[in-house]
């Protein structure tokens, strides 16, 4: 049975080599066939190709047989009946007048000066009328009866009122100083916002460039009719367009996305169109790091309305040592009795009251009072540290970005020369679609990373005033 087996499977593999090696024959040579007919099935494909080709070019304002234009400038946004063109400047300006934060802040101040003005007022007197009279022996209130008016007045020791005025008009001026800090950190989100908007129009920009480059090439190569071997690049050079197109939508909507932020920060209503006249350009600048670390240290708003807040609490300690001593209460009375008394005609009265500090002298006042000092030194202490290290940060940063911008330019004409001679070459059919799409992403990657190294360093500029709290200028 085995050997049976065994002869049976050998013939039955016998059987089945001739077909299997004959399969493979006729696969290999059909895949051949199929190969050497790639070029003409897409010449069968053509059709819908330049139906699409057509659509491409539609989307551009563009009809097929029409001459091709000279590249033009990218066109601005779309004009909306309301524009409202802003420098940074005037942008600024309306931000510190119509933000609402702002103004929620600069409420803040109003209601120190409120607490300022309270502290000077002095405690109210108080008026009191006692009546007495007996009704026995022929009394009643007309001839023993008496009527006692007196006043109240209480007097504060130890200049408890001085220091209260002393610490409401060092809050007031703490409030202030934080306002300040709000604007220097709003202002610089805003400048930041503004010039991101900008830079958004500059990624648009080139990308417009770009998609006008390619409809104008595509345009052109439809205009030399229909050769061998270049249905495929025709489809490549559409797809390049359609890649194009997109990121100039997607550049769209980031600029949007940006100028939605900035109206939020200007109170603008959605419907107003923005144009922003401050460029996004290269400015030279040589700070002085120890300048302005020692004018960020002296003088900037957070720091100095801790260094008030200190001042603040070191005389609510003052305060809280005056509190030990007792306040004095002073009473002036005087009374008119009838013709029988019950004393003597038109008495005068005048007592002094004061609370023996025998058992509550503020000594838990006295202890929040200088832990509140103590604590307030170290938030002092821990701002100067960071302010040190924010500045020296973004001075670095700023020098980094130069060094950047530097590099950038001159990589900048190169990539430009090459992607003109680029279409050139492509034009007289010198170089390839591969090539040119090499080319055009160098030109654009090289753009784009200017762009970015350009609003890198307006950022790190921004970025050393915020830490500063000045104009790196100066």
């Amino acid at each position: 049975m085995n050997i049976q087996l065994r002869y049976g499977r050998t013939g039955t593999r016998r059987r089945i080599l001739p077909w299997a090696v004959a399969s493979v024959l006729m696969v290999a040579i059909a895949w051949q066939g199929m190969i050497e007919d790639a070029p003409a099935q897409a010449a069968n494909q053509a059709g819908p190709v330049e139906t699409w080709i057509d659509q491409i070019l539609s989307r551009a304002g563009i009809t097929r047989g029409q001459a091709p234009e000279p590249t033009k400038k990218p066109a601005p946004l779309p004009s909306y009946p309301k524009v409202l063109r802003l420098t940074l400047d005037e942008a600024m300006a309306l931000f510190l007048k119509q933000n609402l934060d702002l103004i929620i802040a600069s409420y803040g101040i109003d209601a120190a000066k409120g607490r300022q003005i309270t502290a000077r007022l002095y405690p109210n007197p108080t008026l009191s009328v006692s009546t007495l009279s007996a009704y026995t022996q022929g009394c009643n209130i007309e001839k023993c009866g008496a009527v006692a008016p007196s006043l109240t007045q209480l007097f504060e020791v130890a200049g408890r009122r001085g220091y209260r005025m002393e610490a409401a008009a060092l809050d007031t001026m703490s409030i202030e100083a934080k306002f300040e800090d709000a604007v220097r950190q709003l202002g610089f989100t805003l400048k930041e916002t503004y010039f991101r908007v900008q830079r958004q129009r500059g990624h648009l920009a080139v990308d417009q460039e770009v998609q006008s480059v390619l409809i104008k090439l595509l345009q052109g190569f439809n205009g030399e009719g229909k050769k061998a071997g270049q249905d495929l690049d025709r489809v490549r050079l559409g797809l390049m367009a359609v890649n194009a197109d997109s990121e100039v939508l997607r550049d769209m909507q980031r600029i949007e996305e940006a100028s939605g932020d900035l109206r939020m920060m200007l109170q603008i209503p959605p419907d107003v169109e923005l144009e922003l006249e401050t460029d996004l350009a290269y400015r030279t600048a040589e700070p002085n790091l120890a300048r302005l670390l020692e004018y960020a240290l002296a003088n900037r708003p957070d720091i100095r309305s801790k260094r008030l807040t200190r001042d603040k609490r070191k005389t609510e300690l003052q305060l809280a040592k005056a509190i030990r001593y007792p306040n004095v209460t002073t009473n002036l009375g005087y009374s008119v009795q009838g013709p029988q008394g019950p004393d003597n005609q038109q008495q005068w009265a005048l007592s002094l009251s004061v609370p023996l500090p025998v058992f509550n002298r503020n000594q838990g006042g006295l202890v929040e009072a200088e832990v509140a000092v103590s604590s307030i030194d170290a938030e002092i202490e821990k701002t100067e540290i960071q302010i040190q290290n924010e500045v020296a940060v973004a001075y670095r940063k700023f020098l980094h970005g130069r060094k950047l911008v530097d590099a950038m330019n001159g990589a900048l004409a190169q990539a430009s020369t090459l992607f003109a001679v680029a279409q050139q070459a492509f034009g007289k059919k010198e170089i390839g679609i591969l090539d040119l799409e090499n080319t055009r992403r160098s030109y654009a990657d090289t753009e784009e990373s200017y762009l970015e190294a350009i609003f890198g360093y307006q950022q790190n500029w921004l970025r050393l005033e915020w830490a500063s709290g000045h104009d790196i200028a100066f």
